[in-house]
Order: C-alpha cells, then structure tokens, then sequence
C-alpha cells in the first residue's frame, strides 16, 4: 500500500469514526435525555403529589374535627359547648379557629367566644360533593377582616384552615391549586394557569406524556386538582449538576467512540487482520504458473501460487506468508488452497488427464501428523493428475518425522520437488535421505546465466548432482529464449517462468495448454 493510499485510508478511516461518534453521541443523547425527562417529570409530580397530599391532610383533618363537632349534642352556643370547641381546637393540626353557627349565622368562636350580635355570612364559594360549604381566601372576622383564610362549614360547625402552614410561598408559583367540582374555584398558586371547568377529556389532552405539565388530582377528594406547569428556571436549577453530568457524558461518549472505531478501522486494515479474515472467509484463490517440456515446448504441468485480494487491494506472498506462519494456520491454508485448485483444474475441460500439479506446502507441517491427512486430494483427483509437494530447503524437513512423513506421501503417489534449490539448507546426504523427484533450480542461478557469474557456473554441477540422484530439474525464471537455449544444451527437462506465461487464471492455462499441443 503506498503513502498516498495509506493517507487516503486514514482520512477516511477518521471520518469514518467521526460519523460514528455523531450517531452514538446522538443515541446516548437521546437515551440519557429520555432517561433524565422521565427522572424530572417524576421528581415533578412526586412534587405535585406532595401539595396535594398536604391539602389532603389538611381537609382530612378539618372532617375529621367538623364531624366530631357535629356529633355532640349541643344546639346552642353556651359554656360547655364553647370549651368543647376550644378542646377540639386544641387536638387539630390545621385548625385554626372555630365558629358554631345557629339559624345559619355565626353565634360563637372559640376565639371571639359568644358574639353579642350573630354574623350573617356571605354565600360560600362552591359547595363540595359532600355539601360542604367552602370560603376561598375569605377575610376573617378575628382580624376585623384584615386577613384572609379558608374556611369550611360542615352542619352547626365552620372550621379555618392553616393552608399557608402546608402550601408555603414561592416567588416562582409554577403551579395552582383549584376545585373542579359542580363549578370551577382557584384555591391557591398561580390563578391563571387554569381559567375555566375542565372536562376529563380536557384535563387528559394538558397531561402529556413527554412534557413537564400536568394535572393531577386527589385520590379521596377528587374535584381538588393541581395544574403543575413547570419553570424551566426552576428546573435547571434543580438539575444543574446533572446537566453537567450529562455533557461530561456526551463528550466521553464522542471520544470513546471516535477511539474505538478508528483504532478498529485501522486494525481491520492491517495486515494481520485481513490475512485472518481472508483465512476465515476462504478469500485465497489460486494462480497457475505453467511447466514447460524444455525440448519440446509443450505444457505439461504448473504450479500452484495463491494470491490474496480483499476490498483494500491485493496483498504479496511474501506478505500474507509470514502472516499465516505467525498465525499458525499453515495447513488450513494449503488445505484451502490444494481443494481450490482441483476443483478449478477438474473442472475446465481443456485441462488433461495426467497433468502435473504441484502445490507449495510448509516445511515445518511435514514435522507433525497432521501433513499425512492428504488423503482427501487423492479422492479429487479424478483427472489421474501427477501431484508434486514441494517443499522449501529448510532444518525443519531435515528432521527424522518429517522424512518419515515424506516417505509415507510418497508411498501413497505423491511426487516430491525440493524448492529454491542452492540456496537453502539441503546438503546431498539430506537429499538423499527425502528421495525426491524434482530439484527446482533457483531463478537467481538462471538470471545470472547471461553474465557467466560464479553462481551461474554452479549449474552444471547442479546437474550432476541430479544425475547422481537420479531426479529432474526444473529451472525456475525462464525470462528469455537467451537463457532456454543454454538451459536446453545443458539438458535440464523442464523450466518455469515469465517466457512461458506468468501465474494466470485457470482458464487461461488451459488456453496456454491447448496452443502447445
């Protein structure tokens, strides 16, 4: 991969990640608001059900000592009456005052005590379900109507209540208190948050689900509501800390992502982690290099060569090899790559019957008994094809299971080549020991031909040594008819390379095959 592709692949591998980062800050975004919405509108209306359970107390509490009242026997305001009131008054969280009424104007208090002139009294507000009487904010009689208060008048009895004490002041009144009974009454907040008598259809449609105003109403009295309507002030207030949070969160997030995705962007363009996956998902294919008969012409045989290409270009043998050795996948490879092979060669037709296959294998998987499972290929060899293994000079094939091994293929049909002879490991003991087939001269000594080099003059002697072991020679990087004519007077049978056609598709071998018939 060159600088400026490896650029390219960086530039978008990093707005790749940016994109990524967007979309996940987006999600968390969304999720976290979600989450922190439905905390507030809970903490909200946890709120809202606080009022109203005070509200509910402090009605609760005034029914509970009207009814008591009521059910004593007194008909007129005299002393033992009075001192009852004053008692009752006395055990009464939200009581503040008492009256006593007869022939419905106020007689006595159990602060005024027996007025000299009974008060005649306004008309009430709105009566309730239980026709209870109720006064809103109504000026009291105790402070010469200077002060204002709610009161409440159940059969004989009136009662005033403490509201103030339960529902407080605040500057920021983001809610109102009101009756929704026979008629609609503010009791206490915000009187205009709510303006007329709500049906249920209209209390329903100003609830919304995803918003931060509602209308709750009490369990026990249920005509008593609350309008809540938020303030937003209020709220970030409240929540400024978690706004905080939730930024911190957000920044993280897009750094994370944009971390792990672009470190994952690039670790899946590296080289181990295309070779892995490449071996994962069988993306090897095969090329095939022709042999030729020196002395006649004819193509005879190939050899085998894998090549890798994924979506990021083609990577080299000398690349992806080191990489399947590190890996340890040495022989699901060459098992991929031998099954490929005979099913492209059996199934083009203009391949013959007893061609010469040769297939690359690992030295170091002739030294463990797994190498001896090539049962297999005989079994898809239906074309009668001579297979050659051939192996790279290397210590590891010098081993006595891989000679044992070796012995045990070649019992079995397979041929054998010795790769790269006169540059590796082999000495003529070790030679002999393997009893291979093929020595496969190396391209260096034939490149070096036409300069009539010392390591060019090696061949002759190279051919000495295969007359003495009895074996073929294959020279290896054939380029020019130079080279074919010296090859083919120091009789060696059989070459390889560019001048009788590069590694090429399957069908374009049988191509080659059938022009040299």
């Amino acid at each position: 991969m060159t600088k400026s592709e490896q650029k390219q692949y960086f530039l978008a591998d990093n707005l790749k990640a940016i994109l990524v980062s967007l979309i996940s800050v987006v999600a968390v975004t969304l999720l976290l608001g979600a989450v922190t919405f439905l905390f507030v509108r809970e903490q909200e209306e946890n709120r809202a059900s606080e009022i109203l359970n005070n509200v509910r107390a402090v009605f609760r509490d005034a029914e509970i000592t009207l009814d008591y009242l009521n059910a004593l026997p007194y008909e007129s305001c005299g002393k033992d009456n009075l001192a009852e009131m004053r008692k009752t008054l006395f055990r009464s969280r939200f009581v503040k005052e008492i009256g006593f009424y007869q022939d419905d104007s106020l007689v006595c208090s159990t602060y005024l005590g027996i007025l000299e002139e009974p008060l005649a009294t306004d008309e009430p507000d709105f009566y309730t379900k239980l026709d209870d009487a109720f006064w809103i904010n109504t000026p009291l009689q105790l402070f010469d109507k200077q002060a204002t208060g709610t009161i409440v008048k159940r059969g004989r009895y009136n009662a005033v209540l403490d509201m103030d004490s339960i529902l407080g002041y605040s500057y920021i009144q983001d809610w109102q208190l009101f009756y929704n009974g026979d008629q609609f009454y503010h009791m206490a907040g915000n009187p205009v948050l709510v303006d007329s008598t709500l049906s249920q259809q209209d209390m329903d449609a100003r609830t919304g689900y995803f918003s931060l105003q509602f209308i709750l109403c009490d369990e026990r009295y249920t005509s008593t509501c609350l309008q809540v309507k938020s303030d937003h002030g209020r709220v970030l207030d409240l929540h400024l800390g978690k706004l905080v949070l939730f930024v911190f969160v957000m920044l993280m997030t897009a750094a994370l992502t944009h971390m792990i995705t672009f470190n994952y962007l690039r670790r899946r363009r590296s080289l181990e982690s295309r070779v892995s996956k490449g071996l994962r998902e069988h993306k090897f294919y095969s090329l095939y290099q022709p042999f030729v008969d020196l002395q006649s012409g004819k193509v005879i045989g190939c050899e085998v060569l894998s090549r890798f290409k994924d979506e990021f270009g083609p990577i080299y043998p000398d690349e992806f090899i080191p990489q399947i050795k590190e890996q340890d996948m040495t022989w699901e490879f060459t098992v991929d790559m031998i099954t490929k092979a005979m099913n492209d060669l059996n199934d083009n037709p203009d391949i013959p019957e007893g061609f010469k296959v040769s297939f690359n294998l690992f030295p170091f998987d002739f030294t463990r008994d797994s190498c001896l499972n090539l049962d297999f290929v005989l079994d898809m060899n239906i074309k009668n094809f001579k297979l050659v293994l051939e192996i790279t000079e290397d210590e590891q094939i010098a081993t006595q299971s891989a000679a044992k091994h070796i012995k045990s293929l070649k019992s079995k049909g397979f041929l054998f080549a010795i790769d790269d002879f006169g540059v590796g490991y082999s000495n003529l003991g070790q030679l002999k020991t393997l009893n291979c087939d093929y020595l496969k001269i190396d391209r260096s000594f034939v490149m070096d031909m036409e300069e009539n080099s010392i390591r060019s003059s090696l061949i002759p002697h190279i051919v000495s040594i295969a007359d003495g072991l009895d074996v073929e020679l294959i020279a290896e990087g054939v380029e020019n008819l130079e080279q074919l004519n010296e090859l083919k007077g120091l009789k060696i049978g059989f070459g390889q390379g560019w001048l009788f056609g590069k590694p090429q598709s399957v069908n374009a071998l049988a191509k080659t095959v059938q022009e040299t018939l």
